[in-house]
């Protein structure tokens, strides 16, 4: 764990490899793609491929990351009080198969909108109301990507550019340069495979080659409450 820890503070990200049982991976799999009110499952054409609010709309999924081994991950880095806070699930199918470009995950979700000084609110989004935090708050965040499928880098893997997340929030010129400078890094993951990632880091995704099944539960973790009233909203 200290090992990771000094990479993920280093580089803003790490693998923990085969950290998930395949018989967990399953499970994730059926909460969600079963679990989900249909008002919250996003689908292009018949084809699943997000649930936003996920740990409010699966409840046996907040309970499954609320345990071992992603609280050892995340309480390895973030302290004992560590505790997901939001959860997103995503797909990528041939009849759902998008790029995402460069950028860093810079808002929080909570459960209402509130005037609270260093705040700024976002607009609301399917239902969900969105903040931009200080950098303070967001270098204390830790996010867990929880693979269930196999990710290369011909399949979606995730592009990072290591050690961007240690500039803070960065303007558009300044991602720019970054891409210019740093060499990005595809970080191919398995199925079972755990990505610890800081929001700030800068990170794209390709469209898969040969589209299939790529399946991810993307949680953020948090030790501290919010201030001024706000709640996580999950």
């Amino acid at each position: 764990m200290t090992d990771l820890a000094a990479t993920l503070n280093r580089d803003g990200y790490v693998v923990a490899r085969g950290v998930v049982p395949t018989t967990l991976v399953a499970k994730l799999q059926s909460l969600c793609f079963h679990s989900p009110e249909q008002s919250q499952l996003k689908r292009r054409g018949k084809s699943p491929y997000g649930v936003r609010h996920l740990l409010s709309v699966v409840p046996a999924l907040r309970e499954i990351v609320d345990r071992t081994p992603f609280t050892d991950l995340a309480r390895s880095v973030l302290g004992e009080s560590a505790r997901a806070v939001k959860g997103v699930f995503f797909d990528k199918t041939p009849s759902a198969n998008w790029l995402v470009p460069w950028h860093q995950d810079v808002t929080i979700t909570v459960k209402e909108r509130r005037e609270v000084a260093g705040f700024e609110m976002r607009p609301v989004q399917d239902g969900i109301v969105h903040a931009l935090p200080p950098v303070s708050l967001s270098e204390n965040l830790l996010t867990l990507r929880i693979h269930l499928d196999d990710a290369g880098a011909d399949h979606g893997a995730l592009r990072v550019i290591p050690g961007s997340h240690l500039a803070g929030r960065l303007e558009p010129a300044e991602i720019r340069n970054w891409i210019d400078r740093v060499t990005e890094v595809a970080v191919s993951v398995q199925a079972g495979d755990v990505m610890l990632m800081r929001p700030l880091l800068l990170h794209a995704s390709s469209a898969c080659l040969s589209p299939a099944h790529r399946r991810v539960v993307h949680v953020e973790y948090a030790a501290d409450d919010l201030p001024g009233g706000f709640q996580w909203a999950g």
